[in-house]
């Protein structure tokens, strides 16, 4: 008798877990895979505690096969930003984090279930950028994008597993002569 309690006991401490496991992942994924509920659940992170920023979501890019999805946005000041949204297995998205600024260009490292990836938001002002570099300072590792053909922009890259130190990393910004462009010149 002792020792059907006993396991009717951990049965239900078991299910409570697991109940409890469950109403806590709902209520974290819960963004919807609609435009219209990312821009939303966007706002809605970006004014916490305080502040006005209506962000316009632009684009939304999967990393490879990986549950992390990007969403870049423009503030209706016109500045850049991006938000690394998480999917979960009900389908939904929750929110890691995310960031804005005035930069024309900012990298950024991002952890997925499949390992580290570099990303390169921003925009490029009347099409003069043709490619960026972007270099790790602790590392020997850098990758190339070309974004020449759009105003805003994603870009990613997933960096080796045996890189340890995958931010900060340096951004070196070309023109379609290979020449490099100075950010003041962008801001002109």
């Amino acid at each position: 008798m002792k020792k059907v309690i006993n396991l009717l006991s951990i049965i239900a401490i078991i299910t409570i877990i697991s109940i409890g496991y469950s109403f806590y992942y709902f209520n974290q994924y819960n963004i919807e895979d609609k435009r219209a509920t990312i821009q939303s659940s966007l706002k809605e992170w970006s004014n916490r505690g305080s502040g006005s920023i209506d962000p316009d979501v632009i684009e939304v890019v999967q990393l490879d096969g990986t549950s992390s999805y990007i969403v870049l946005f423009q503030t209706q000041g016109k500045n850049i930003g991006y938000a690394h949204f998480i999917k979960g297995w009900n389908g939904k998205f929750k929110i890691e984090h995310s960031g804005h600024g005035t930069n024309i260009v900012q990298y950024q490292k991002i952890k997925t279930n499949k390992g580290i990836y570099g990303i390169l938001v921003g925009k490029n002002p009347d099409l003069k950028i043709d490619h960026i570099k972007a270099s790790l300072y602790y590392e020997d590792f850098s990758f190339k994008s070309n974004v020449n053909a759009d105003e805003k922009f994603i870009r990613y890259q997933q960096i080796p597993a045996d890189i340890e130190k995958p931010f900060p990393g340096e951004l070196t910004i070309y023109d379609k002569k290979n020449s490099v462009i100075e950010l003041s010149e962008l801001l002109n």
